[in-house]
């Protein structure tokens, strides 16, 4: 009965340790490198988004590009500083927030939140607060995005936004 027991003790703190475990920021910036390409999503209500991923700066730097609507367009880039992963969100509102990789989530979610930005303060518009994605084994990945009101930056923090699945394009 006792040697049951410290294998299920055991088993237990090997559980443990690895939901404990965590993933570091360059570890994300190379994994989401994989997202290299084109790919299509669509809310809930049918709005078709497409997003296009590549690196430059010496593969140093991930460039993801939003096309919205016919000739609008968003832009993020995601770059270490250090050992932070940075995204800096280039809206066509004419915002610029950053946000920090600060860790994946019980669903698996790599989750980036507002860290600061420039241009934030112009009344009646809004900026990105938080996003986060999941890459899935099906070769797909899903998105989730929350905003807020420039004139209540607080409002949403712990929001998840809601998610929509991107296929490749091929």
């Amino acid at each position: 009965m006792h040697r049951f027991l410290l294998i299920a003790a055991t088993l237990f703190a090997m559980h443990t340790l690895a939901a404990e475990e965590t993933v570091s920021g360059r570890d994300v910036l190379r994994q989401l490198g994989g997202l290299v390409g084109t790919w299509t999503g669509r809310t809930d209500d049918g709005r078709p988004y497409t997003v296009a991923f590549r690196q430059t700066a010496g593969d140093s730097v991930l460039v993801e590009t939003w096309t919205l609507a016919s000739g609008k367009e968003s832009m993020t880039l995601y770059a270490l500083d250090g050992e932070r992963l940075l995204a800096t969100h280039y809206c066509p509102q004419g915002n610029q927030p950053r946000l920090q990789f600060t860790g994946t989530d019980a669903a698996g979610r790599w989750q980036f939140r507002f860290l600061d930005g420039s241009n934030l303060h112009v009344p009646g518009k809004s900026h990105q607060q938080a996003f986060w994605l999941k890459l899935a084994a099906d070769g797909t990945f899903e998105r989730g995005e929350t905003y807020v009101d420039n004139d209540a930056p607080t409002a949403a923090e712990s929001a998840d936004g809601t998610a929509v699945r991107y296929t490749r394009v091929k």
